[in-house]
């Protein structure tokens, strides 16, 4: 989907007040502009009439959100919200500003979040940290962040530290567990597909949103059953939410036979369209089929 126009880029930039801010970011905020992104400036309202005043005609060129639009970096809508200025036809570059108050872990879970869900997307994100911010702060800016942006360019991070795990995203970045089931093959089914609609519900999702959920869910279980006996195949299934925003679900089946290697076909296309996102993941010790809903 995102081909040519690459995945995300994560820079860090430190500063010691609005107009170094300013002056570390306009360059890579003009290469954006000219390169055709979309640009976002998630900033206070000191530091966006400094940028306005550096880029001059191109600020018109700029969308100002209000900095309460992704905060805090824990919470449900965050990770939605950055998602979807993403675009399939050209890149988005994304300026924000961690605001004093924001408690260090929360920021950690954000930023590891970023590097770990929308490493895929055409997203370059620019997170900017007061050097005279709470040290903790200061550490999860040096800590995320693959490279440091400077009025020069960009540079590579030695703090830099990659999240620890990083392929099946951990699952704990989308909520508490609300269901936890085993299940022994196809004949279990139906009370997947109850728990996943009370899950749905509470989390607010209605109608044909929930109907989706559970279809969704349903086809994900389906496809973990065809690892082994479909009648028989042993299913764990684990659905997690945060009220008000996502259902998460995860079915863990046997392990799958090995694909051909000229077998390019998306086994997971059929279910895409009931859900924000559905990932696939085989290891030696099982088959996991994740799909997520955002309200």
């Amino acid at each position: 989907m995102t081909g040519h126009l690459g995945g995300l880029v994560h820079l860090g930039l430190l500063y010691d007040d609005p107009e170094d801010l300013v002056a570390g970011a306009v360059p890579h905020v003009r290469r954006a502009i000219a390169g055709g992104d979309e640009v976002h400036l998630v900033v206070d309202r000191r530091t966006a009439r400094a940028f306005r005043e550096a880029l001059g005609d191109d600020a018109e060129r700029v969308v100002f959100p209000p900095p309460t639009s992704t905060l805090p970096p824990s919470a449900p809508g965050f990770m939605a919200t950055v998602r979807s200025w993403a675009r399939t036809d050209r890149r988005t570059t994304v300026l924000g500003q961690y605001p004093a108050t924001m408690p260090a872990p929360d920021c950690g879970f954000g930023e590891d979040a970023l590097n770990l869900v929308l490493r895929d997307l055409p997203l370059t994100l620019i997170c900017t940290c007061h050097r005279d911010l709470d040290p903790g702060l200061l550490a999860v800016a040096r800590r995320t962040h693959p490279h440091l942006a400077t009025a020069d360019g960009r540079v590579g991070n030695p703090d830099f530290r990659t999240p620890p795990t990083a392929d099946p995203v951990p699952a704990d970045l989308w909520g508490a567990v609300a269901v936890r089931l085993g299940v022994d093959g196809t004949a279990g089914l139906a009370e997947v597909r109850q728990c996943v609609a009370d899950v749905a519900e509470r989390a607010g999702l209605t109608g044909d949103a929930v109907r989706a959920a559970v279809l969704a869910v349903h086809e994900a279980a389906v496809l973990a059953c065809r690892s082994g006996d479909p009648e028989r195949a042993p299913l764990v299934v684990e659905v997690r939410s945060r009220p008000g925003h996502t259902v998460f679900s995860e079915v863990v089946g046997p392990p799958a036979p090995e694909r051909p290697p000229d077998d390019d076909a998306d086994p997971l296309a059929h279910l895409r369209p009931f859900c924000a996102g559905a990932h696939l993941h085989d290891g030696p010790d099982g088959r996991a089929v994740r799909v997520l809903t955002i309200v």
